[in-house]
């Protein structure tokens, strides 16, 4: 055998074995991902936290109104800013922050669920203000499964920023 064709034929061996090593350890890498949040059924208390996330975010939203007709400040006051510093804030000022804070948080992750995930959520909180199933939206055909779908999308975003356990 020519010793050329040799060095070729093992050179070419290590190649496919990093090749199949590389591609197994990315393979292995993103099984264990999909592990993390796939597969496992939702606990009850990871439900039940996602919910009360779900309502704080509800009602932040539902509690917006847009500025609309005069300024709210005199031309004369216009540059001026009240001392910074919650010297004299109560504990429901805090509590209403934190809700603030929180219900912006979760804003957040629910705008990176695709429309029709985000519908499904919606729909649910509407449903659940007014105690009966009486909103639904035409394009979602089951819309229990498609709020538990959202949820279980929306569980690793929440993770990831910390609002969830």
């Amino acid at each position: 055998m020519d010793p050329e064709r040799v060095l070729m034929r093992k050179q070419e061996q290590q190649q496919r074995q990093h090749a199949r090593s590389k591609q197994g350890k990315q393979e292995r890498e993103r099984e264990g991902i999909e592990a993390l949040f796939e597969g496992k059924p939702m606990t009850q208390d990871e439900s039940l936290q996602i919910e009360e996330l779900l309502e704080t975010w509800y009602r932040y939203e539902r509690a917006y109104l847009p500025a609309l007709g005069a300024p709210r400040v005199s031309v004369s006051c216009k540059g001026h800013e009240p001392e910074k510093g919650d010297t004299h804030a109560t504990g429901s000022d805090r509590d209403e922050l934190l809700e603030r804070i929180t219900a912006e948080a979760v804003e957040a992750c629910v705008d990176e669920l695709p429309v029709m995930q985000r519908a499904a959520i919606s729909v649910h909180m509407r449903n659940r203000t007014t105690r009966q199933a009486v909103h639904r939206n035409p394009r979602i055909e089951d819309q229990h499964r498609a709020y538990q779908e959202a949820k279980m999308a929306l569980w690793p975003k929440l993770k990831r920023k910390g609002l969830v356990k």
